[in-house]
């Protein structure tokens, strides 16, 4: 084919690179595939991109040979990315899931007729590998849980405040249009293509205890499938630089400022935490999204929450990567309040840093911080809890400081490439055995967008 003939000189210095890559200390070298939507620089949009950025040079690292197949918004064709075969196709929709992986899926297959992968990986959110299996149904496939759409839906469905409802009917009446009824989003999970296509799975992967057990019993999933699998991460040597000696009084929160990320409790808790600690100032780091109000985004929403404290607050708007490591020696305490997270980087950018941490008790931060042994943990909905805990911090600078080690050294010893890498291989050598017994699937589906 066409893309397979653009392929010839990347693939070419791939196996150069490899030819120089020992690989007696990890035994035999795979082939190993990731289908995703996102990857950098072309297409990053969250921490899926991020993910297979990172796990690819690791396993490229480990002697392994790694081909990705993802978008790109403006360039299509096959390079050989510092060891890596990266195969692009041009599409700029990322909502039109369903398109991208049946051309995906049809370039995999062309791909794998050639060299014949021993294993492919692909999200469960937005299903990015489901042409590819429909192509190849006798691959071994791995799916890494991120965050199926479906949680994400239940978490922002609410429902509006009456006066927000009043005024929608106003507004309507005032249009000459007749006012429609408000409909809560239900969840149908036979119509979910990322159900399905993790029922197909071989091994299924999850950064995070608390989201495996989650879909264990929303989907019905095999226990006997799903691993706890965190993602590698290799901090920086500015986060690891940055004293854990620091008394800014100041509180950041690093992401979007969305519903889903907790910022409403977060604000909430300023008035608490300002009327104890009056000096306490605060931080919001990320881009302001919309509200259910369309006249008023989230900051103008947390503004209007805190009242004659918005003079101790700054909002800095989404910034780049390498501005982070900046904002977090300026900071002393991290509050992430997510009503749902899975496995945030940002967590562990904190725990680098040496920073004290109040984290969500819904998701990943449960395993991060050791059940709460290296930072403090607070329920969902809870101002009150996470004014308590940002006030011991802020009054306990000993103790903070404590935790800000006792976080960082669990940053250099559970999440280490080797540990990863190993944890890594043992998945793909378990789907590889499951689909040798199992042989090729029967079962196809039509490819359908999610929601």
């Amino acid at each position: 084919s066409g893309h397979s003939a653009r392929c010839d000189v990347g693939i070419w210095a791939a196996s150069r690179y490899f030819q120089t890559v020992s690989h007696g200390a990890f035994g035999t070298p795979m082939k190993i595939a990731f289908i995703s939507y996102e990857y950098p620089p072309d297409a990053c949009y969250g921490g899926i991109g991020t993910y297979v950025y990172q796990i690819a040079r690791l396993l490229r690292d480990r002697g392994h040979q790694v081909e990705v197949f993802a978008s790109s918004p403006y360039r299509e064709g096959c390079e050989t990315e510092d060891g890596i075969v990266v195969h692009r196709i041009r599409h700029q929709h990322p909502t039109d899931c369903a398109d991208f992986a049946e051309r995906i899926g049809q370039w995999f297959s062309d791909r794998h007729a050639q060299i014949q992968f021993d294993v492919l990986e692909g999200p469960e959110n937005q299903a990015h590998a489901r042409g590819a299996i429909a192509q190849v149904p006798d691959i071994p496939l791995v799916v890494k849980l991120h965050t199926p759409t479906f949680m994400v839906y239940e978490m922002n469905a609410v429902e509006p405040s009456w006066d927000l409802k009043l005024r929608r009917v106003i507004g309507a009446l005032r249009r000459g249009q007749k006012p429609q009824p408000f409909v809560r989003w239900q969840y149908d999970r036979q119509s979910d293509i990322e159900w399905l296509h993790t029922l197909d799975a071989d091994e299924i992967t999850t950064p995070s205890v608390e989201l495996g057990k989650h879909l264990i019993q929303a989907w019905e999933l095999d226990p006997a499938k799903v691993t706890h699998l965190p993602n590698p991460y290799r901090p920086s040597t500015e986060l690891l630089q940055i004293p854990v000696q620091t008394q800014t009084q100041t509180v950041t929160f690093l992401g979007r400022l969305e519903l889903r990320k907790g910022v409403l409790d977060l604000a909430h808790a300023i008035l608490l935490i300002r009327r104890h600690c009056p000096e306490a100032n605060f931080r919001f780091v990320g881009q302001s999204c919309p509200t259910l109000n369309p006249h008023m985004d989230m900051q103008q929403q947390i503004t209007r929450i805190v009242g004659r404290h918005r003079t101790a607050i700054a909002f800095t708007g989404a910034i780049p990567l390498a501005q982070i490591p900046a904002y977090l020696a300026q900071t002393d305490i991290c509050v992430f309040p997510s009503l749902w997270e899975n496995f945030p980087n940002v967590c562990l950018e904190a725990m680098a840093a040496a920073r004290g941490i109040v984290g969500s008790r819904a998701g990943g931060m449960v395993d991060m911080l050791d059940q709460g042994n290296a930072g403090r943990l607070v329920s969902p909905h809870c101002p009150d809890e996470i004014a308590d805990a940002v006030i011991e911090l802020l009054n306990n600078p000993t103790w903070r400081m404590k935790l800000g080690i006792l976080a960082r050294d669990r940053v250099l010893t559970e999440y280490t490439l080797d540990r990863i890498g190993e944890l890594q291989e043992a998945s793909y050598q378990r789907a590889i055995e499951r689909r040798q017994l199992a042989g090729s699937r029967q079962k196809l589906y039509n490819l359908q967008p999610v929601g």
